[in-house]
């Protein structure tokens, strides 16, 4: 009985560490330089550009920079983004940070007042229209 609740411990644990592996991102936290963040924006759109804005996006979502900002606010930290103004989400283009390579994105989103309640990070999916 002891042998199977420890063969099924470690196939959770394993199971774990490879979904972990492949859902988050691969790059260390940097801290967040709002300038360089701009400046990176076009190089975090080339085709194969490294997880080039990841690190500070890191950083944003696990000292909640950004939640309770207004819209504005946002807009004056981290620069314009491709979604719309009147967006309740706004994505920000950070390189390939995932795995396979796929292109990475910061999600922030507003509730109706226009503040941020929630931010993360997701692979791209561009098989999605």
């Amino acid at each position: 009985m002891i042998a199977r609740i420890t063969v099924a411990f470690i196939l959770i644990v394993a199971i774990g560490g490879i979904y972990l592996n492949f859902t988050t991102p691969h790059t260390k936290e940097q801290s967040f330089d709002s300038g360089l963040w701009i400046n990176l924006n076009g190089e975090s759109m080339l085709n194969d550009p490294g997880c080039v804005r990841g690190g500070m996006a890191l950083s944003l979502i696990r000292n909640d920079r950004l939640i309770g900002l207004q819209k504005t606010e946002v807009f004056a930290l981290l620069g314009s983004t491709k979604s719309p103004t009147d967006s309740t989400e706004f994505r920000y283009s950070l390189g390939q940070c995932h795995w396979n390579w796929k292109h990475s994105s910061m999600v922030v989103r507003f509730n109706a007042s226009d503040i941020v309640t929630d931010t993360f990070i997701e692979a791209e999916d561009f098989t999605k229209n």
